[in-house]
C-alpha cells in the first residue's frame, strides 16, 4: 500500500511517500502528482522518502520521472533520504537532504 501526503509551505511543495513504492502502487499517485506538478509550476519540490518501507525498480523509475518532469517545468527537485540510498543511485545529480527541516 502506498499513501501520499503533500503540503505547500514557504514556497516549497513537499511530497511525503508512505508505504511501498513499487510496480503495483506507483500508478496510484502518478496521475494526481503529475497533474499537480504540471499545473502549478512549483519552483522547489521536496520528495520525502523517509517513510517508505520498500521500493523496487519501478518505484525508482517513477522518482526519476518526477525529477525530469520537475526540470521540464523549470523546477528544482530535492530528495529527502535519511538512508542515503538515492545518493548512491543518483551519484549526487539530485540534491539530497536527510530531513525536511534542512530546506526551510
Amino acid at each position: 500500500m502506498l499513501e501520499m501526503n503533500f503540503e505547500f509551505r514557504k514556497g516549497i511543495f513537499f511530497i511525503r511517500l508512505i508505504g511501498d513504492l513499487n510496480k503495483d502502487t506507483y500508478h496510484i499517485i502518478e496521475s494526481e502528482l503529475n497533474e499537480l506538478i504540471i499545473n502549478n509550476n512549483f519552483k522547489y519540490i521536496v520528495v520525502n522518502t523517509n517513510s517508505l518501507n520498500t521500493m523496487d525498480l519501478d518505484g525508482l523509475n517513477y522518482i526519476t520521472k518526477i525529477y525530469y518532469l520537475t526540470c521540464k517545468y523549470n523546477g528544482n527537485l530535492v530528495i529527502c533520504d535519511r538512508f542515503k540510498i538515492f545518493k548512491i543511485l543518483f551519484n549526487n545529480c539530485v540534491p539530497l537532504i536527510e530531513s525536511e527541516l534542512e530546506v526551510l
